[in-house]
């Protein structure tokens, strides 16, 4: 498989936004009576919509290949302008939390998906106020 990049496109607000209700249904899906592993997944899925909303109002996007979801993390981030070091920390830890759920079926700890519900809400946050409303 190819390695992921980044590609300019036309920034597409109503895209971005279209990303964001994902992002939030994913999120609110992952509230819901279910295990954490399937927590673990459904707010992976949330960081990543709420990235692909950060890019698309860029004008931006991450190509499917190796190391693709990091990737759209580490560039939305940058994107915002702030200094997100410690958010992306946690989201990557979000991120294996998933990948052992998914790939190494693994058990995945109620704290870690408290965590990974923290860090996903607050990049929620950050992608909304960047993409905004109008």
């Amino acid at each position: 498989m190819t390695k992921a990049r980044v590609e300019q496109v036309y920034e597409d607000r109503l895209e971005a936004r279209s990303f964001l209700v994902q992002a939030e249904r994913f999120r609110m899906d992952a509230d819901a009576e279910l295990s954490a592993e399937s927590r673990a997944v459904l707010l992976h899925n949330a960081s990543v919509s709420a990235s692909d909303a950060i890019l698309r109002a860029a004008g931006l996007r991450v190509t499917s290949g190796d190391g693709a979801h990091q990737l759209r993390l580490e560039t939305a981030l940058d994107e915002l302008g702030q200094d997100t070091g410690e958010l992306m920390e946690r989201l990557d830890a979000s991120r294996w939390a998933r990948n052992e759920a998914s790939y190494a079926a693994m058990a995945v700890a109620g704290a870690t998906i408290e965590e990974a519900r923290e860090a996903t809400a607050e990049l929620i946050a950050l992608a909304t106020e960047f993409v905004g409303t109008e």
